[in-house]
């Protein structure tokens, strides 16, 4: 399709024009759009319109959301272009700098989205005119090359935050937090950034309501904290045993702490994850059992990946387990029938252990097994 008959400006009375995911292309009929005096909402994402914005959007002065993401607009963008929004959606073709004026907004803005927006390539620091902003619900500066520190004034400023999103970009310094209790933040991700030291203790209780925290491929150390729904530490620089059994985790369900250096027992506390059906513990110095009996009964477990530690087995019950990813550990003796009392199971990887004798008459019960891996045994 081509891009809208510049006789849309005739609608003056529209209030909301989407033509998203329409494979519209060419550049924006000015004469049209810039007629729309009324117009709130506009969205014309997932297109393949090109050019540069027409400077004459900022008469629309109605606008409150705008999304041109997911097409080949380039250039500048101008902050009068945005007098009334308080939605701001993007695309990765821009270069954004918002630091070369003194520039104080006239909105509040309630969704912003500058995912890999080239976003003050200049200066590498998160745009001030967001301490502005105290309505903000979702912020997403995610794929810039963001050097600063990490700011916790977006979260200072905006209580009522739910969604952040600053994953992939080059944050620097510790992850401080405010002294507060942020009950609407449900979904946070900080990964891939160079954030580092401890994670404070008492995270879980400043976010009540979470259920993801993506925290991996920083340089993080020390203790872990609780109280997630989806926790992912992998990739950092924690270290000792994995939890105190003080902590509150009966609501993880989603547990991910690979390429760490934690050490010692999966303690007691395993037994109070009720909702876990996904742990990954690979690439750490664990060195003690997986332990029989009623409380390591993994009752919800979809997914158990313990490889290359140093683990030992004593017959471990493993529920409704649909992936046993083992390899790499000190895994003695027999294999265990137990390993098989899963009809659920599809892969079983037991590669590069010390298993012996032969394979228990077990496995034909599991009739939906997909993959089977004993190598190096």
């Amino acid at each position: 399709m081509s891009t809208p008959t510049p006789s849309i400006g005739a609608l003056s009375s529209l209030k909301a024009l989407s033509v998203a995911q329409n494979n519209l292309n060419g550049s924006l009929p000015i004469q049209g759009l810039c007629k729309l005096k009324k117009l709130e909402e506009l969205d014309l994402n997932h297109n393949l319109f090109e050019g540069i914005l027409p400077p004459c959007l900022s008469n629309l002065r109605s606008l409150k959301f705008f999304d041109i993401s997911l097409n080949k607009f380039t250039g500048n963008i101008s902050p009068s272009l945005f007098g009334s929004l308080n939605s701001l959606d993007g695309n990765d073709k821009f270069e954004v700098e918002t630091e070369y004026t003194d520039w104080i907004p006239m909105f509040q803005l309630n969704v912003l989205v500058l995912s890999n927006y080239n976003l003050n390539k200049l200066s590498g620091d998160v745009p001030k005119f967001l301490l502005y902003q105290n309505k903000l619900r979702l912020i997403d500066l995610s794929h810039n090359n963001l050097t600063d520190s990490f700011t916790n004034w977006l979260l200072v400023n905006d209580t009522g935050l739910e969604v952040l999103n600053l994953r992939n970009n080059s944050f620097v310094s510790q992850f401080c937090l405010p002294s507060y209790h942020y009950v609407n933040t449900y979904w946070m991700d900080v990964s891939n950034n160079h954030l580092s030291g401890p994670i404070q203790a008492n995270m879980g209780q400043m976010f009540p309501y979470i259920s993801y925290i993506n925290l991996s491929r920083n340089a993080f150390e020390g203790g872990i904290p609780s109280s997630f729904g989806i926790l992912k530490l992998s990739n950092n620089d924690f270290r000792g045993q994995i939890f105190s059994v003080i902590f509150n985790l009966t609501h993880i369900w989603h547990l991910q702490l690979h390429d760490n250096q934690f050490t010692g027992p999966l303690t007691n506390v395993l037994s109070k994850l009720s909702n876990l059906n996904f742990l990954d513990i690979s690439n750490n110095y664990m060195s003690i059992p997986m332990c029989t009996g009623s409380k390591y009964v993994y009752g919800r477990l979809l997914s158990l990946i313990f490889g290359i530690n140093t683990f030992f087995l004593l017959n471990p019950k493993l529920g409704s387990v649909e992936l046993v990813h083992l390899q790499g550990n000190k895994f003695t003796g027999l294999i265990p029938r137990a390993l098989f009392n899963s009809s659920n199971l599809l892969t079983f990887d037991i590669r590069e252990n010390s298993f012996s004798g032969s394979i228990p008459d077990s496995i034909g019960e599991v009739s939906n097994l997909r993959i089977l891996l004993l190598r190096g045994n």
